[in-house]
């Protein structure tokens, strides 16, 4: 039989605590080295901002030396007459829609002679002539139908050696 003996032949690996944290601290460290490389980086963008920044003040400093005052100046001039001619353009358009809507509303047998536009009362008064009573009336009741009318009365009606009929016509428009 064999000799059985009380020391054991081999001996069980020792484990130290080193090596289960090895893993951990390996992580730990390339994290580390990330954030650092990371923060590096960061650091070296912004010096090259910092320094973008700079040149390009200088550059803007260099073209304000450039201009002439007498040239600014002018360009103001011209850029305030602009806007004041576009703001007369826009109040203008108004006077415009009036013409059209005269145009497109008046009847075959109705004519104006006279045409007379009141931007303070927004008023418009026509003489004019028509071919019986009862066309100025139409021509009235017209205007009247108008969405942008709120008013539309005639009067000083003649009866003409031709044989049409003269009359005023008031047309009072809405406010808008």
């Amino acid at each position: 039989m064999a000799e059985e003996s009380l020391i054991p032949k081999k001996f069980p690996a020792a484990q130290y605590a080193s090596e289960s944290f090895g893993v951990f601290f390996r992580i730990s460290a390339i994290i580390f080295l990330v954030s650092l490389l990371f923060t590096a980086g960061i650091y070296v963008y912004g010096n090259f901002l910092k320094n973008s920044l700079a040149d390009q003040k200088s550059v803007l400093q260099k073209v304000e030396i450039e201009f002439e005052p007498n040239t600014i100046a002018e360009l103001e001039r011209v850029s305030g007459a602009i806007a004041s001619a576009g703001d007369i353009l826009r109040g203008h358009t108004m006077s415009s829609d009036i013409f059209v809507m005269v145009e497109a509303s008046a009847l075959p047998t109705t004519s104006f002679n006279t045409f007379f536009y009141s931007a303070e009362k927004n008023m418009i008064t026509l003489t004019g002539e028509a071919a019986s009573y009862s066309d100025v009336s139409a021509q009235s009741s017209v205007f009247e139908s108008l969405p942008n009318v709120e008013s539309a009365t005639f009067g000083n009606l003649a009866l003409k050696e031709t044989g049409t009929v003269g009359f005023i016509l008031n047309v009072q428009l809405k406010t808008q």
